[in-house]
């Protein structure tokens, strides 16, 4: 699935990414050497790098 489509950044490079210290959007695309363009993908790649961080079984408290 891409994650980006003005980058062509698929979910899996934002989730190796996040696994090589990527913790922010910003930081995702400064890895891949890119910057969003539309912005569209924000939200998408900050759900990726949620899944990614948060450990297994983790329950997340409603704000």
């Amino acid at each position: 699935m891409y994650a980006c489509i003005c980058n062509g950044i698929k979910d899996s490079q934002v989730r190796d990414a996040a696994q090589r210290g990527a913790g922010t959007v910003g930081q995702v695309f400064r890895s891949l050497d890119c910057k969003p363009n539309c912005a569209t993908c924000v939200q998408t790649i900050r759900n990726l790098l949620e899944e990614e961080l948060l450990p297994e079984n983790t329950l997340i408290a409603a704000e």
